[in-house]
């Protein structure tokens, strides 16, 4: 079975956070967001808003999500 869109985000973001050696608190400062509602998006808790997935995009300078036709 696959896995829901929030928890392939979520892995996303963990291997991307993993690729730079930051922290949650380092991507949520960058992306002017609280650590609660990070921790939120990394537990799978919520679904983050097309808007939320762009500001981290670009607070992590990667993409999260890629759209294939």
């Amino acid at each position: 079975m696959k896995k829901a869109l929030k928890l392939q985000v979520a892995e996303r973001i963990r291997e991307i956070l993993l690729k730079k050696g930051w922290k949650q608190q380092n991507l949520a400062d960058e992306a002017d967001m609280t650590k609660s509602y990070l921790s939120q998006i990394m537990h799978g808790t919520v679904n983050p808003t097309l808007e939320t997935i762009e500001i981290l995009e670009k607070a992590l300078k990667e993409p999260i999500l890629q759209i294939t036709e």
